[in-house]
């Protein structure tokens, strides 16, 4: 599928340049305007979707791809604008030998948008791929936004410059060899590349919005062919602009099904994972034994809470802080598998994990320290009373699958390991710490990650012998 996808437009290409190009009539102008706009738009409402999306979610992979669909929505709206006698005068330009000779500045912003449209977009497309940490961060998500803001306003400068001053524009040298050949050679590559490992999430996921991906880059690589090789105006020319309709509608269609599949997946895991989940790593719903970590969190208080202050005023403090416990699970790739009133019971190590989630676990008990620490600050500030909590950590074997109905189902963990995490959990109250992890999770902790203070042997209810705990004093 994927040659014919590659070769069938090229076959095509090589058809259409055997026919005479045509004269750029206002009429032919008129219609490159209308073709270039909509492709333009459509790529536009794919980068606000997928931005929209993605930071919404924390999946800063897919952001790159919103970056790449805005800058080609940019560089090719300049590109419509700047068709002869819409907004630029009447160009003067001739085309022989490989060089373009312009007289008014008009064709070369038309053309050096055109090649600007599809490589500043294959570099986004690519380094998607980086095998970067994408773990979501507040620092990440402040860079995101800034990245964003900041290609717009580069996008916005550049379409000023071009269509204010085109003959400014006309001085770069982007459209004589070896520069057009090197720019069109780099866009080929990269998305070319990013075919080439879409398809490889798409071998491991066997979903069809991967197929999609894969398609849509395929066919800007055709475009991009056509665009350096056709002369213009002719029909092989306008053959690249159909064939970046087709790739920009491709990614459209794709976007709803995967924002589709997002929100289901959603229900259960965090954004990090539901990223891992889309690029073919897999979570079995219907049942598997699995050897993961369980943690429950408690809050200390609540109730004291719920006798002093106004039904509502107890909901918002709840929210505010048990909120606060769930993101922490989302922040360190966690699975939520319910609520508890006033606390929560997460799964860590569903997905390939040295550690079976232990230490995703560990961490998530150190950012609820710090997070709530935070809140009791600010209450104090109020003249509030503090929130304490608790957070109990076992490893073990359970059985993990999604329990309920078709329409209304949760990803839950079953077996003893639950049960002895919920024990851990109340062992808080009695040993008075914060956190108590079990020797089979402390025992998968990396020491020089996590100083854990010995706690003893304890007996759990339901066990025959007494296990060993520890706490988290502090990272190392």
């Amino acid at each position: 599928m994927a040659a014919a996808v590659l070769l069938v437009p090229l076959g095509l290409l090589s058809w259409l340049l055997r026919l005479p190009p045509r004269a750029p009539t206002p009429e032919v102008g008129f219609e490159h305007l209308v073709v270039v706009a909509n492709v333009s738009l459509l790529a536009l409402l794919v980068a606000i979707f997928v931005a929209r999306a993605a930071l919404q979610q924390k999946a800063y992979r897919a952001l790159l791809v919103a970056l790449g669909f805005l800058s080609m929505s940019g560089f090719f709206s300049v590109h419509a604008l700047a068709t002869p006698g819409i907004i630029l005068p009447p160009s003067g330009v001739t085309f022989s030998g490989g060089t373009y000779h312009d007289e008014h500045g008009a064709a070369s912003v038309l053309g050096i948008s055109a090649y600007l449209s599809l490589l500043v977009p294959a570099l986004f497309f690519s380094s998607r791929y980086l095998p970067l940490n994408w773990r979501p961060s507040k620092m990440l998500m402040t860079r995101a936004r800034v990245i964003v803001a900041l290609i717009a306003a580069i996008l916005i400068a550049y379409g000023v410059l071009g269509l204010g001053a085109p003959n400014t524009v006309a001085l770069l040298p982007l459209l004589q060899p070896p520069f057009v050949y090197i720019a069109a050679g780099l866009s080929v590559a990269l998305l070319l590349f990013a075919a080439w490992r879409q398809s490889l999430e798409l071998l491991a996921s066997r979903l069809p919005m991967q197929a999609a991906q894969v398609a849509a880059f395929l066919l800007l690589a055709d475009a991009q062919v056509a665009m350096v090789i056709s002369p213009i105006w002719s029909l092989a020319w306008w053959e690249y602009h159909v064939l970046m309709l087709a790739a920009v509608t491709a990614a459209l269609c794709t976007l709803f099904i995967e924002l589709d599949r997002r929100r289901g997946f959603e229900r259960f895991v965090s954004p990090a994972v539901v990223e891992r989940v889309m690029s073919g790593e897999v979570i079995r719903m219907g049942g598997e034994r699995r050897t993961v970590t369980i943690l429950f969190g408690d809050l200390r208080g609540s109730t004291a809470l719920a006798e002093k202050l106004a039904p509502d005023a107890v909901v918002g403090v709840l929210n505010s802080y048990v909120g606060t416990m769930a993101q922490c699970v989302f922040d360190q790739g966690g699975i939520l598998d319910k609520f508890l009133g006033d606390g929560l019971m997460a799964i860590f190590g569903v997905l390939p994990d040295p550690s079976h989630g232990a230490a995703a676990a560990a961490r998530t008990a150190l950012e609820i320290r710090t997070a709530i620490a935070q809140l009791n600050q600010d209450r104090e500030a109020r003249g509030e009373p503090r929130v304490g909590f608790g957070v109990g950590i076992h490893t073990g074997e359970v059985v993990l699958g999604a329990v309920g109905l078709p329409q209304r189902s949760d990803y839950t963990a079953i077996g003893d390991t639950v049960n002895t995490a919920s024990r851990l959990e109340s062992l808080c109250k009695e040993y008075h710490v914060e956190s108590i992890i079990s020797g089979d999770a402390a025992a998968l902790l990396d020491q020089a990650a996590f100083s854990l203070k010995r706690l003893g042997a304890a007996a759990i209810r339901g066990k025959e012998h007494e296990l060993e705990v520890f706490t988290l004093a502090a990272e190392a």
